[in-house]
C-alpha cells in the first residue's frame, strides 16, 4: 500500500506492534498455565521462562501501542481542523522521528524495569515501581486523555464540516480527496474508540492505586479485586491490539482491496 503519507506510516508501525502484542500475549498465557508450565526445555530451563520473556515484547509494546494512537488522533484532529497547515506541521520525516523515539522510549525503561534490583529480594522494589509507572502506566494515562480529548474534537469537527464538504465533493477532483480523508478520519476515530473503552479499566485501576497507595495486591482485603481488575484490563488491552485489523478491512476499500488478493486469490479466481 505504500508509506507515502504520515497515516500510512502510522498505520504501517501500530500493526507491526498489535502483532508484537497479541503474539508474545499468546506465548506469556501458553507457558503461564499447564500443562506447558510444568515442563522444561531441553536445557532445562522452565518452560514458564519464555512467558518472562515475552513480556520484555509485550509491555514496551503496548505502550508503544498507546502513544501511536495518540499519535494517530492528534495528527487526524490537526488534519480537521488545520488542512492547510498539517503538511507543514507534520512531514513523513517527523512522523517517523517520533515513532522512533518512542519505541526507543518504551525500549530503554522496559530495559530498567528487568535490571537486577539487588537486596532486599521479598519487597516490592521502590525503583522498579518507578520503572514501570513511568513506561506504561503513567504512559498510558497520559495517552488515554490525548486520545480522548482529540477523538472528541475530531468528532465535532467532522460533524461541523459534514454539510461544507458534501457541497465541496461535487467536483470530482474533490471527490476523491475528501472522500479519502473521511474515510481516514473515521478509521482514526473508530481505533480511538477501541482504545478508550479497553484501556479505561487499566486507567481506572492506575487512579485507584494513586488515590489509595494501600490498594496493592498485598493488601489482605484489597488484594484480590486488585488482581482481577489487573487482569480484567491485560485482556481488554490485548483484545484492543486484536481487533485494529477487523477496522482496517471493515473501513478501509484499499487495504481491504489488498488484503484481499493477497490471501483470498482462491476466491478472487473464482469471482467471489
Amino acid at each position: 500500500m505504500g508509506l507515502s503519507g504520515t497515516t500510512n506510516i502510522s498505520f504501517f508501525v501500530l500493526s507491526i506492534i498489535d502483532l508484537l502484542v497479541s503474539l508474545s500475549s499468546v506465548v506469556t498465557k501458553v507457558t503461564y498455565n499447564s500443562p506447558f508450565s510444568g515442563m522444561k526445555l531441553p536445557s532445562g530451563v522452565p518452560v514458564s521462562e519464555l512467558g518472562m520473556g515475552a513480556l520484555f515484547i509485550f509491555y514496551p509494546c503496548l505502550g508503544c501501542s498507546a502513544w501511536i494512537t495518540a499519535s494517530l488522533s492528534i495528527e487526524r484532529c490537526l488534519c480537521v481542523c488545520a488542512p492547510l497547515k498539517v503538511k507543514e506541521i507534520l512531514t513523513s520525516q517527523k512522523i517517523t522521528f517520533i515513532l522512533l523515539t518512542i519505541v526507543a522510549y518504551q525500549s530503554v525503561f522496559i530495559i530498567l524495569l528487568y535490571v537486577y534490583p539487588g537486596p532486599p529480594y521479598n519487597i516490592p522494589n521502590q525503583w522498579r515501581a518507578l520503572y514501570f509507572n513511568c513506561s506504561f502506566s503513567f504512559a498510558s494515562f497520559i495517552c488515554f486523555f490525548l486520545v480522548l480529548v482529540s477523538t472528541t474534537i475530531l468528532v465535532i469537527r467532522l460533524r461541523q464540516n459534514l454539510e461544507w464538504r458534501n457541497e465541496a465533493a461535487k467536483q470530482s477532483n474533490q471527490t476523491s480527496g475528501g472522500s479519502k480523508e473521511r474515510k481516514a478520519a473515521r478509521c482514526v476515530v473508530a481505533i480511538c474508540t477501541i482504545f478508550i473503552i479497553c484501556f479505561t479499566p487499566n486507567i481506572t485501576l492506575f487512579v485507584m492505586s494513586l488515590l489509595y497507595p494501600k490498594f496493592t495486591v498485598y493488601d489482605p482485603y484489597l488484594g484480590n479485586l486488585k488482581k482481577l481488575m489487573y487482569a480484567l484490563s491485560s485482556l481488554l488491552q490485548v483484545l484492543s491490539s486484536a481487533f485494529n485489523i477487523v477496522v482496517y478491512y471493515s473501513m478501509g476499500t484499499k487495504y481491504r482491496e489488498v488484503f484481499t488478493a493477497l490471501f483470498c486469490r482462491k476466491r478472487v479466481k473464482q469471482g467471489y
